[in-house]
């Protein structure tokens, strides 16, 4: 694999509802337990997001590295992706609104899709002392391009300052909502500090990306055993997203 890494996106780690409109944001615990136990035996180098945004910046590295990334800060996190991980000893990040916690997934609720219930204070502080990375996701999951400046800044760098405040330390990468940015946005997520932030776009980690635009490969609840391994073992990512 040409690129140095590749950072796994995940979403809710549960059972979709029945009656759920996005069921591809789901991952089952028993599909998630293969995940991890597949990562373990094959070989892979499960290490931090920011770990990999720097080897973004010093070059391409013939270990095989994955980092792991969950968005919106689900609870279904806290019981059924952590015993998991816990399990292997594989770090991870978790990108949580930060002006929601305890709630539910109210930037959701327009679209119709299911509602379901966010780590609350008590559980990310439990998950931060056990090793688990938290960064910011935004104070309430806007489109960011679509908002003023000062908007935009305060809830980039508001909600990394709140969530510092919070957890007692540095919290160094952000998750751009919706995948929704444009270079305005980059340049305040800069500003505000941050080492590392992902996107939704497609594709492996390569020497020279910027560690503000990084790419991912989203698993899904339609992605089987076969297609998972053929994703961290190729350059399918790449192809996906018109890399090469």
């Amino acid at each position: 694999m040409r690129g140095c890494a590749i950072i796994l996106m995940y979403h809710n780690i549960g059972i979709p509802p029945k009656d759920a409109v996005l069921r591809s944001l789901y991952v089952t615990p028993r599909m998630f337990k293969f995940q991890m136990c597949y990562l373990k035996e094959a070989g892979f180098e499960v290490i931090a997001l920011t770990d990999i945004a720097k080897l973004a910046c010093k070059g391409n590295s013939a270990r095989r590295l994955v980092a792991l990334t969950f968005d919106d800060g689900y609870r279904d996190f806290y019981d059924n992706a952590f015993p998991v991980l816990r399990r292997y000893g594989f770090p991870s990040t978790v990108f949580v609104v930060s002006d929601l916690a305890g709630k539910e997934n109210m930037w959701d609720s327009a679209e119709g899709k299911a509602r379901e219930k966010l780590l609350d204070w008590k559980e990310i502080s439990r998950l931060s002392k056990e090793g688990v990375t938290f960064g910011s996701h935004t104070k309430s999951h806007p489109f960011l391009s679509r908002l003023s400046p000062l908007e935009a800044e305060e809830e980039v760098a508001g909600s990394k300052a709140f969530l510092e405040e919070k957890l007692q330390t540095p919290v160094e990468s952000f998750c751009y909502p919706y995948g929704d940015y444009d270079d305005r946005i980059v340049t305040i997520v800069r500003n505000a500090g941050y080492k590392a932030a992902v996107t939704t776009k497609r594709g492996l980690v390569h020497s020279g990306d910027d560690p503000l635009e990084l790419r991912r490969s989203f698993i899904r609840f339609s992605t089987h055993p076969l297609l998972f391994m053929y994703k961290v073992h190729s350059l399918y990512e790449d192809r996906k997203g018109a890399r090469i």
